[in-house]
């Protein structure tokens, strides 16, 4: 088999828009990505606390789509290709082999790709290695105002416990995975040691809620491939809306005063969108 690795990256940010990404782009004729979001391939080789999990997950969700391609096709029109690839996600020993297999299923006139938000916390070594095998690598990065990031992720933690008492709510606000994924002027920084400006493209998740279509339109042509409207029946519709839930007001000011610089710094690079964010909070 040859092998092929991705043209893109959607390296997150987590809670910022990459469902509604993933599950748009996968509606383009012209792109590749792979049966289940979030391979996780690069993270477990280069940050050691996500190793834990990542094969259970992999596991679990491929396990998922498998399942569903059973119960829902006929047996007649099973597609024993994409079978495979699930059973090489759900079971097989990674590598870059591994990895350049499950790319290889897409076709040549296809560009193909993978959104998964763990990358965003790649090292160095980590971005060098995607480097090795697509030296031409472009890279997506959708973000979102920081504290209603974090607030997102804290809800999606604690939402996993049997209880949500005030004191777990500021613990997980100061667990250095969620501060971290809302660092995004040192995100921007690393990977921009190593893509060039017009190999990265930066989304905001407002226009995703408000102008959906210009930015899908934005993503196509940076992609290199066409954007036509009936190609994407639900711009419109955001993946995976939670439950809205206000801020306690203490978690709110820790979240503050832990993010400032974010927003100083954001407000510099990117002054019509991220100063919005800065007068919303400061």
């Amino acid at each position: 088999m040859n092998l092929r690795y991705p043209d893109f990256l959607g390296i997150g940010a987590q809670k910022a828009g990459t469902t509604w990404l993933h599950l748009n782009l996968k509606r383009h004729p012209g792109v590749w990505l792979p049966p289940v979001k979030e391979l996780h391939y690069f993270n477990e080789l280069y940050v050691r606390k996500h190793r834990r999990w990542m094969a259970p997950y992999r596991r679990k969700h491929g396990i998922r789509a498998l399942c569903h391609h059973i119960d829902k096709v006929p047996r007649e029109k099973w597609n024993y290709r994409l079978i495979g690839r699930l059973a090489d996600i759900i079971e097989a020993e990674i590598s870059d082999e591994w990895y350049g297999s499950i790319f290889a299923a897409a076709q040549k006139r296809q560009i193909c790709g993978e959104v998964s938000p763990q990358y965003s916390l790649l090292p160095d070594q980590g971005i060098e290695h995607i480097l090795r095998l697509s030296p031409g690598v472009k890279i997506v990065f959708s973000l979102r105002d920081p504290i209603e990031r974090n607030w997102s992720q804290i809800r999606m933690i604690s939402s996993h416990m049997p209880r949500e008492p005030r004191a777990d709510l500021m613990r997980i606000a100061e667990l250095p995975d969620v501060v971290q994924r809302a660092n995004y002027p040192a995100i921007i920084a690393r990977w921009s040691k190593f893509i060039p400006q017009d190999r990265m493209l930066i989304l905001f998740m407002e226009d995703i809620l408000n102008q959906p279509r210009e930015l899908m339109s934005q993503v196509c042509k940076f992609l290199g491939v066409d954007f036509k409207k009936e190609m994407f029946p639900r711009l419109d519709k955001p993946a995976y809306v939670g439950k809205q839930l206000e801020i306690p007001p203490e978690v709110y000011g820790l979240l503050k005063d832990q993010l400032h610089p974010v927003y100083l710094e954001m407000s510099k690079l990117y002054p019509e969108n991220a100063g919005k964010w800065l007068q919303r909070h400061y």
